[in-house]
């Protein structure tokens, strides 16, 4: 026999739900709402709440059967929900002690009941024995359910109920030996129990024929086990006919795992006896689903038929999966099927012999999924027209889900889908989320007024203990936004929940803020706004400390880039009273007499202080920082580029301040990365200003910045580096940085 550890990762691989979980995605391995919130059994039921375009496609493939109602049973929910937990990692793979302590409860349930010494039982304990690593949490279930009957039936003969809990604990227990039975005093002279009818010794012996056959498989002897339970199979009058047939199958499977090499270099005959081992179970496999009086072991036979032909008949195998996973009563083999489909998922693969309606499922997925890249404006358009142009052609609602979530304000014939998502009532599995991206294009088409009118429509229990659709929620919530003094309000509602981390470290006093900004409320205010409205937020008092700190800071890093000389002024004077470290280098800013020596004082200011940024963070140590010249370990430091974006989102705001705004971040998105804009500015003044003593030192904190920056080895730096060392090449500042990075 193989050593313990190989037999145990072998049949690790026999779980039922294995070939979903084996090489499967972690929790959180992908970004985005890859998984559906929790808890996984209301999604299970039918309770689609929000679905994104992350999701993997196993779930969309759920989803897909829901929407085009397909029936599911709570059996097949209750298994989907199992192997979701156990791909999250909620649940561990092996792990049975539930099952192992409902068993020993059933145990001393059903001898108390009879009359007899439960106190025998030994305790089931927190630590599973190695040899319990074999068994199937399924095979404590079956062994409870078969205690509570056998306890009905031997009311009268108790002894037997005994005997066969011993045994059946001696099969758990792996011990290999004989199985224990009765005592002499319980026995006649021919060696059968005390006065039971036939009926009873008949049952007996089919429950000691299974019970031998299944220690036979724990223990190895895989040869035994095979005899053994064919021969249940040819049994007429035993209750383990179909059982046995099915146990053929997984029996000739574990063979041909613990066979099989643990470690990595395989010889080719051991891999050709490995696959023809599972040739040998795929016939049993084939022979029992063909057999209607065997449909109770169906369920748990497509199971292993997933895992032996994902091994054996991989590209074959991933045509037929798709069309396995709509397929209604097919019991606990949905989890595995639905498990082997995200696993074998390819995007725009469907097989020519696949039904029609198989071929549709996985084109929908490949629309409503978005690629590892970001998508071109191109490609968005092109999934939009093809979402609808489906959903026109078949009126089919997982098409227009699609369209609505791939559909902009200006989108053609978006009209259409807003009437269609009209009449879905919103406790339909897809109501949730054609109600938000309802309003989320009515926000876009600027019918601000509708789409405030739709979103105070949808229940609010339907979104607030759930954090994916309440995210969305929120976010419509601030774009909404009437005023400033809303957009605060919403905006600081998120906290206790979004960011529990919103606590001062114990060297930044006085800095206790009852609420912090939701991460959606930050990434709003990092859009186009002006320099002067950041400072004037900083000012409000509903705002908490830290965030009005930043915000003070953000706008002051602005102002001295967009050269906004009132709002630096402005903001310098306001920093210096509540920010002693800094308080020095403000005032000489605010003392100089020029609009160009307080810009290059401000820059100058900003190239030492690593935790400032054009935008507003979500960083911890952005908020709180221990020192505002503290250098962070990464490329958390300063700023890493500005992206374009097209207009200022609030509604709220007049025309001359959208242009100002856009004006203004057009400037950021030139500036680039800090690292570059800060060696722009020191060469061009120590160029202009070649004494001035401030030239090496802004020379010195440019290229210190391309080491602790978010970029590294740029043009910009090495000129920098290069002027520093030429022309003040013995000071102090050019020693400090003998390289460039």
């Amino acid at each position: 026999m193989k050593p313990l550890l190989s037999l145990c990762l072998s049949l690790l691989l026999l779980w039922p739900s294995a070939p979903a979980e084996a090489c499967g995605p972690g929790a959180d391995a992908v970004s985005g709402h890859s998984h559906p919130d929790p808890p996984l059994e209301r999604f299970a039921a039918g309770n689609l709440e929000l679905l994104t375009e992350t999701l993997h496609p196993m779930y969309l493939a759920y989803a897909w059967r829901w929407m085009m109602e397909v029936p599911t049973t709570p059996q097949e929910q209750r298994a989907v929900v199992d192997t979701w937990k156990r791909m999250r990692g909620e649940l561990e793979i092996g792990d049975v002690s539930k099952e192992r302590e409902a068993w020993h409860e059933a145990q001393q349930q059903t001898l108390h009941s009879l009359g007899l010494d439960s106190a025998r039982l030994a305790s089931p304990g927190s630590d599973i024995p190695e040899e319990e690593r074999r068994i199937h949490g399924d095979a404590f279930e079956r062994a409870s359910q078969t205690l509570g009957a056998l306890s009905r039936l031997w009311r009268k003969h108790p002894a037997l109920v005994l005997e066969w809990v011993d045994a059946q604990n001696a099969v758990f227990a792996g011990s290999c030996g004989p199985l224990p039975g009765l005592s002499a005093k319980d026995l006649d002279d021919a060696g059968n129990p005390v006065r039971p009818p036939a009926s009873v010794q008949a049952r007996r012996q089919a429950e000691r024929d299974y019970q031998v056959a299944a220690l036979q498989l724990y223990c190895g002897r895989f040869d035994e086990a095979l005899a053994a339970f064919r021969a249940i199979e040819g049994h007429r009058d035993t209750p383990y006919r179909a059982r046995a047939a099915y146990l053929v199958a997984r029996t000739q499977v574990r063979q041909a795992l613990v066979e099989r090499s643990p470690w990595l270099s395989v010889q080719p005959e051991e891999q050709d006896r490995f696959i023809a081992r599972l040739g040998e179970a795929d016939a049993t496999i084939t022979r029992v689903l063909a057999k209607p009086r065997l449909r109770e072991v169906h369920a748990q036979t497509r199971r292993l038929r997933s895992l032996v032909r994902s091994r054996t008949q991989r590209e074959a195998w991933a045509c037929t999966l798709p069309t396995l996973v709509l397929e209604p009563g097919t019991g606990s083999a949905l989890a595995a099927e639905l498990g082997d489909f995200n696993l074998s998922f390819a995007p725009r693969r469907a097989c020519p012999s696949s039904p029609a309606s198989t071929r549709e499922m996985l084109e929908w997925i490949d629309v409503m999924q978005v690629p590892d890249e970001p998508w071109t404006a191109a490609q968005k358009r092109e999934a939009y027209d093809l979402a609808l142009t489906r959903w026109k052609q078949t009126r089919h609602v997982p098409w227009l889900v699609a369209a609505m979530l791939k559909a902009r304000g200006e989108s053609p014939e978006v009209g259409a889908l807003l009437v269609a998502a009209a009449r879905v009532p919103i406790s339909a599995p897809q109501g949730l989320t054609l109600a938000l991206h309802t309003v989320r294009l009515l926000r876009e088409q600027q019918l601000l007024d509708a789409a405030r009118e739709r979103l105070a429509a949808v229940p609010h229990e339907r979104v607030h203990e759930h954090p994916t659709p309440y995210r969305l929620v929120h976010r419509e919530r601030l774009l909404l936004a009437t005023s400033w003094e809303s957009f605060l309000g919403i905006a600081l509602e998120r906290a206790s929940k979004e960011a529990p981390w919103t606590r001062p470290s114990p060297g930044d006093p006085g800095l206790e803020p009852p609420a912090a900004f939701s991460y959606a409320a930050l990434a709003i205010l990092n859009t186009p706004l002006t320099a002067r409205r950041l400072g004037e937020l900083g000012g409000n008092e509903q705002v908490p400390p830290a965030h009005r700190r930043q915000l003070r800071w953000t706008a002051f890093v602005r102002a001295a880039i967009v050269g906004d000389d009132e709002t630096l002024q402005a903001m310098a004077t306001t920093l210096a009273e509540s920010e002693p470290s800094a308080r020095s280098e403000l005032r000489a800013l605010l003392e100089r007499t020029s609009v160009e020596e307080r810009m290059f004082e401000a820059r100058l200011l900003v190239m030492g202080l690593p935790v400032l940024s054009v935008h507003l963070e979500s960083d911890p140590s952005r908020l709180w920082p221990s020192a505002l010249t503290t250098l962070t370990y990464g490329k958390s430091n300063w700023w890493c580029g500005t992206a374009p974006t097209p207009v200022t989102p609030f509604s709220f705001v007049g025309e001359e301040e959208r242009v100002t705004a856009a004006a203004e971040w057009g400037q950021l998105v030139e500036a680039g990365t800090s690292v570059a804009y800060f060696s722009k500015v020191a060469l061009a003044w120590a160029q202009e200003h070649p004494k001035d003593p401030r030239s090496p030192i802004a020379l010195y904190r440019a290229v210190r910045a391309s080491r602790r920056g978010c970029t590294q080895n740029t043009p910009e730096a090495m000129a920098a580096f290069r002027y520093l060392h030429r022309h003040y090449g013995k000071s102090t500042w050019a020693q400090q940085v003998p390289y460039v990075y």
